[in-house]
């Protein structure tokens, strides 16, 4: 299967520089507005969505 292609090797895309700036921008807004008690749902919509999660890489080593 030589169409086929592992992803698992590979680290995640970083974002794009203008992604980084509005998301940097939407961070710093919401913290603003929070400071001042208000808040704004396109601004934690936008935070929400720069909020990547990490892969789980299987390495597991929190102690139970």
């Amino acid at each position: 299967m030589n169409h086929l292609k592992s992803i698992s090797q590979h680290q995640p895309a970083k974002g794009a520089q203008w992604q980084e700036i509005i998301c940097t921008v939407a961070v710093a807004f919401n913290s603003v507005l929070g400071f001042f008690g208000g808040s704004s749902p396109l601004g934690e919509y936008l935070e929400d969505k720069c909020d990547i999660p990490q892969p789980n890489t299987g390495d597991d080593t929190e102690a139970s």
